[in-house]
């Protein structure tokens, strides 16, 4: 080989290099937000924006959530999501250090009270013998709050968004449980709440018409004291059906009143809600 055509080669050759470490650079530790929340005993994935798959994790107090990571995504680096799991109520700082860079990234997290989130269908309510689709209108989610008082955060769907779940707050209230000892399939719901400013606060009753997952759910994540047995591994243990429905009381016999389905959503309360 001739002497220019050999430096030419060798150019190349580093020129290939330089581009392939430029393409590692290029993958900063970023997440989509700057902060997180997680329910008391639960999960929450950051949304990881990019970085290079191998990380390390300190939580500055152990005590209120732990952190991990876990394979098998895709869409992420190296297939591999970051974690957090709510101990105890309060806030906290998760240190992230992409090993590849050394690059850290320092998060708050804030650990809130548990909660469920009623999900209502209204697509269901063909289903039903007396659906009705004015049935707490305008309200796509009720959050039940595992607190003292009680709290009650009632929704409408917006605009979803890959950042967004287009949840807006429309009132606030509070809620009680109560289980029918003498009916496995029916619990009391009632709902306290002002659908304005200008509307006064008012009971909204309903029967909950479920199963035992249902109620064994709603008993542990609420820590409503029902006493409800563990779910066994079977296969006549009771499955998630596809909705349950909530049928308002008015004096009526039940199964005559106004009738909405729902479901139990694994769906976010939006951040900044929760004290």
């Amino acid at each position: 080989m001739r002497p220019k055509q050999f430096y030419l080669f060798m150019l190349c050759c580093i020129l290939t290099l330089f581009s392939g470490c430029k393409e590692d650079e290029e993958n900063p530790l970023r997440f989509y937000n700057s902060e997180y929340e997680v329910p008391m005993g639960g999960r929450r994935y950051l949304g990881l924006e990019s970085g290079n798959g191998d990380y390390s994790l300190e939580v500055k107090d152990t005590r209120i959530a732990s952190a991990g990571t876990e394979t098998g995504w895709t869409g992420v680096p190296a297939g591999r999501m970051i974690y957090v799991t709510g101990i105890l109520t309060g806030q906290t700082y998760l240190t992230v250090t992409d090993n590849a860079t050394q690059e850290t990234c320092t998060l708050p997290i804030k650990v809130v009270d548990n909660y469920e989130d009623i999900k209502l269908l209204r697509s269901y309510l063909s289903n039903l013998p007396n659906g009705d689709a004015n049935l707490l209108p305008g309200i796509s989610d009720i959050f039940l709050i595992n607190n003292h008082a009680r709290d009650a955060y009632f929704f409408k769907q917006g605009e979803q968004t890959a950042f967004s779940s287009g949840l807006t707050l429309i009132t606030r209230g509070r809620y009680k449980l109560e289980k029918e000892e003498e009916n496995n399939e029916k619990a009391i719901l009632t709902l306290t709440f002002s659908e304005d400013a200008a509307t006064p606060i008012s009971n909204h009753k309903f029967i909950l018409w479920g199963n035992a997952y249902v109620f064994h759910r709603l008993d542990k994540s609420l820590n409503l004291n029902w006493n409800t047995p563990p779910i066994g591994e079977t296969r006549t243990s009771p499955a998630p059906p596809p909705s349950y429905t909530l049928e308002e009381i008015a004096g009526s016999e039940p199964g005559t009143g106004k009738q909405i389905s729902f479901t139990l959503s694994e769906q976010e309360i939006p951040a900044g809600i929760l004290p």
